[in-house]
Formats: structure tokens, C-alpha cells, sequence
């Protein structure tokens, strides 16, 4: 079997005349798409959040994570870090704004959704001088695109766009892209080679949800003879006392059969030859559909599959159920975190580079170096500069 170019899904970056922009995907929603993603999937859902824990550690000291780092959304230096290590983690990339003051120091930074940003047309050396932000880019209007310059420290450039913007309290800023994936336009997010495992965990919680509500799971089926006879003139009194007393006959079935702690009961009335009672009336119940054990295989493989798109989580950092895990003081728990700790060096490094260099070049904090408190003692030390 041979699998063709054009078979294989890929995301593609056009240019998009009616904004002005390179589309992430040829809707411009992948960002989008691969959030929904992760949010519909309690397994990619949890990935990220243990990964993003183990990018900032313990934190980085009281006093260091309360730091106000940026006045105007009172925001601090933890929850600053951990807005860029949620993007890394899911997008694999991250938009910070910057504000420059008169002195070229950096009054404040925050970061900008990640799925509010594009990139405007390159030069030709592959350069972008702009980012474009807006809240939809479904149907954007040119009025809700903003475009902001992007990070550079010398000052001439910074002059140069404060002077364009029409002085310093017109000037926007400027937008630092951090992008994991540097031959790309676009980094590919992190969940991109599982996003069909996402939507199979997703799907699968829905057709089970479904099969229980609305399916015939549990209901219990009673089939008997006609209640009501042939021949009796509609609207008579005798077809209405013949009915009234199948209601009752079917009421006293649900309620001796405990219906309020099953599906339900389902009458059907028809014919059946034969004069004994077991030919005149059947009970049987309606057996579930959902195959537990194929649930269970497709459940465990594709959360198997997105636990490796998250560096490699190791199972029991999520579900620690099983007993052998805790047996030698939790030594078992203990090497999946070390081992983990290793597995997202990269990233965690990124954060703290980006981090650093932004504090160096504050208003506020250039003397101050943070550095991540390790979730486990024994837990070796990876940052360097």
C-alpha cells in the first residue's frame, strides 16, 4: 500500500489578501481548532496543565512570584510566567507585548493570546516587521486588526517607530514571538500529530453520554397479547374502560419492575399463539451496546498516544490508582517525576531565558535572575545560561 503526498494532512500558512496577513491553516482558526482540541480531551486537558506545572517548579519564591510586573493589569511575575508556559505547551509559541519607556527600558509586559496574533508579509530576507492582533479572525474587519511592531531593543529602531506612531503616547509597543518551530512560519502545536486522538477521546465520552440518555440501555421490554379488543366502536364507553385498563396494566408493570432505577419500560402488545401464560406475555431486558472492553482499548491507546505528544508524560503523573505505584514509600512516584523533569528541560530553559532577559532590560527589576524551585529535591538542575 503506498500512501500519496496528497493524502497526508497539512497545515498550510497562505497569505490572506482580505487581512493582510499569512492564515495560520487555510481557515485561519488552527490555533482555535487545536485549543478546542486540547479542552475536549480530559487527557490532553491534564497533560497540559501537569507540563505548564513542571515548566515554573514550586515558582520562584514568594517574593519573586508576587512581583508586579505589569501596573495597569496588576499582574504578577507567576502569573506572567505561567501564561507563556501554558502557550509553549499548547501552541508551542507565544506573543508578548512590550512597552518601552523614554529611558529604552521596558515599563511592563504581557502576554497576548496566542490565538489573536498573525504575522504580516515578510521582506526578503523573511523578515516581518509587524504583528497583526485581533480578538476574531474569522471575518475580521480592518478596523478590529491592530498592528503592532515587532520586539526590538536598539533604539534607534525604537525611535524611529516612536517618531512614525506620532510620540510616545501614541506609540503601541512592540510584539516579542517566541516560535519553537523556527523553519516555520507558524509553530505546529503540540497536540498536532494527536489532534484525531483528542477528537476520539472526545467523541467517545459523547456517544456513551448518548447511548445512556437516550439509547435503550437498561430499559426492560414486555411484550403481551392485545389489551384492547377488535370491534369496539371508537369514542364507547366500553373502548375507553378497555384502554383505561391498559394504562393501569402498564403502570402496574413499571411500577413493580422498579422503573425509576432503570431506563424505562417499553409495552408492545401483538399477537402470540399458544394458550400458556408464557406464551401470552414475555419480559427480556435490553442489554447495553457499548462494548466496555473496546471502550476501553481505543480509551487507553489514544490517551497513550497524546500522553507522548506531551514530552512523554508518564501515566501514573496522571492516574495514580494503582497500588504497586505507592509501594516503596512511593519511590515508583518518585522517578516518574525526576524523569519528567528531564523530559521538559527544553521548554522549561525557554520560559527562563525569555524571562530573564525581559526582567534585565525592566525599569523595575534589571538586577533580578529567577530560576524555577524544583518539584523534587533530587530533581537535577537544567537551567544554564
Amino acid at each position: 500500500m503506498r500512501t500519496l503526498l496528497i493524502d497526508v494532512w497539512k497545515r498550510l500558512t497562505p497569505w490572506s489578501k482580505s487581512a493582510d496577513v499569512y492564515a495560520n491553516d487555510t481557515d485561519n482558526a488552527y490555533p482555535e481548532r487545536m485549543d478546542r482540541l486540547i479542552n475536549n480531551s480530559v487527557t490532553a486537558k491534564s497533560a497540559a496543565a501537569i507540563m505548564v506545572q513542571y515548566l515554573l517548579g514550586k515558582g520562584f519564591g514568594a517574593e519573586n512570584d508576587n512581583l508586579i510586573i505589569n501596573k495597569s493589569k496588576n499582574l504578577k511575575l507567576i502569573d506572567f510566567a505561567d501564561d507563556i508556559a501554558d502557550d509553549l505547551v499548547k501552541q508551542r509559541g507565544v506573543f508578548i507585548h512590550i512597552n518601552w519607556n523614554a529611558l529604552y527600558k521596558i515599563a511592563d509586559f504581557s502576554v497576548i493570546p496566542y490565538e489573536w496574533c498573525r504575522i504580516v508579509r515578510t521582506d526578503s530576507n523573511d523578515y516581518a516587521g509587524k504583528v497583526a492582533v485581533c480578538k476574531d479572525w474569522l471575518k475580521p474587519k480592518r478596523s478590529d486588526i491592530q498592528l503592532i511592531d515587532v520586539f526590538n531593543p536598539r533604539k534607534k529602531v525604537i525611535d524611529a517607530q516612536v517618531e512614525k506612531a506620532g510620540g510616545w503616547e501614541h506609540y503601541k509597543g512592540q510584539v516579542l514571538f517566541i516560535n519553537m518551530d523556527t523553519k516555520l512560519l507558524y509553530p505546529l502545536s503540540r497536540v498536532d500529530s494527536v489532534a484525531d486522538d483528542c477528537d476520539s477521546e472526545a467523541q467517545a465520552a459523547i456517544y456513551k453520554n448518548r447511548l445512556l440518555r437516550k439509547g435503550f440501555f437498561g430499559n426492560t421490554l414486555v411484550v403481551t397479547r392485545p389489551l384492547v379488543g377488535e370491534g369496539l366502536e371508537p369514542g364507547s364507553h366500553a373502548l375507553q374502560e378497555a384502554e383505561s385498563e391498559r394504562e393501569k396494566f402498564q403502570q402496574a408493570l413499571k411500577d413493580s419492575l422498579g422503573a425509576e432505577n432503570t431506563g424505562g419500560v417499553l409495552c408492545l402488545e401483538m399477537d402470540f399463539a399458544g394458550e400458556k401464560l408464557d406464551d401470552a406475555i414475555l419480559v427480556k431486558q435490553i442489554e447495553s451496546k457499548i462494548d466496555d472492553k473496546l471502550f476501553n482499548y481505543t480509551e487507553t491507546s489514544v490517551r497513550e498516544n497524546i500522553l507522548v505528544a506531551f514530552n512523554n508524560l508518564p501515566a501514573g503523573l496522571i492516574k495514580t490508582n494503582e497500588p504497586s505505584l505507592f509501594g516503596n514509600s512511593g519511590e515508583a512516584i518518585r522517578e516518574m517525576k525526576r524523569t519528567y523533569w528531564e523530559n521538559t528541560t527544553k521548554e522549561r530553559n525557554l520560559l527562563i531565558t525569555v524571562l530573564n532577559q525581559l526582567l534585565q532590560q525592566s525599569q523595575d527589576y534589571p538586577s533580578l535572575k529567577v530560576e524555577p524551585l524544583k518539584l523534587i529535591d533530587d530533581a537535577a538542575t537544567d537551567y544554564t545560561e
